[in-house]
């Protein structure tokens, strides 16, 4: 049997990063234009142990919406 070890990231750290890609707060966020928006949600959609349902929470957008960000 393989042993899968999963980690997560804690909410702090993707709010980091999201300091570091220039967006302090969620509601930046929310206010962006999509296509900035949904470049951001692609970037955290690919860093290792961050599930979508810990995206919406920490970003406020929903669920649906950076599931369909591409």
């Amino acid at each position: 049997m393989d042993d899968h070890i999963s980690v997560r990231l804690p909410d702090n750290e993707i709010r980091s990063y999201l300091a570091a890609l220039g967006v302090p707060n969620s509601s930046l966020l929310q206010q962006m234009e999509m296509n900035e928006r949904n470049e951001i949600l692609v970037k955290l959609k690919t860093l290792q142990g961050v599930t979508h349902r810990q995206i919406a929470r920490v970003t406020g957008i929903s669920k649906s919406v950076i599931t369909r960000a591409h």
